[in-house]
């Protein structure tokens, strides 16, 4: 996931393809997309204001660390957690493939997470489950 090596042809090399140094999403700091975000009950919409301003707040304490730091960082401050998808109870867009195996977690508020998942150094929320019924917490 977090490696990519880039083709780049040369004109000067004729036919030769040159790569391109290796790309390590790893050492970068996460993006976090509202792009993806699913509509119903656990949509930003859903959130009173505390929720959102301490979303937004999540986002910047963020901001300086690498998905490698956020790897070391405990589940419950600023590191994240893997959740099996087939542990959602919300649909399941129809955009998530086969590729998606599990989502990442991510706390927002306390322990109110958001859930979601990464391509490259992005991280698309795809819900807020601010009041703990997305999925079972154990």
């Amino acid at each position: 996931m977090g490696n990519k090596k880039i083709k780049i042809p040369s004109a000067q090399q004729g036919n030769r393809v040159k790569y391109q140094e290796t790309i390590n999403y790893d050492k970068n700091p996460p993006i976090f997309s509202l792009e993806k975000l699913q509509t119903g009950n656990y949509c930003f919409s859903k959130l009173n204001q505390e929720h959102k301003a301490m979303f937004a707040e999540a986002i910047f304490r963020r901001k300086n660390l690498t998905w490698e730091n956020i790897k070391k960082a405990d589940r419950h401050g600023l590191g994240t957690e893997k959740i099996a998808k087939n542990s959602i109870k919300a649909p399941m867009p129809r955009f998530i493939t086969d590729e998606v195996a599990d989502f990442l977690v991510f706390r927002y508020n306390g322990t109110c997470p958001m859930v979601g998942y990464r391509h490259k150094d992005i991280f698309f929320v795809l819900w807020f489950d601010h009041n703990f019924t997305l999925y079972n917490h154990s």
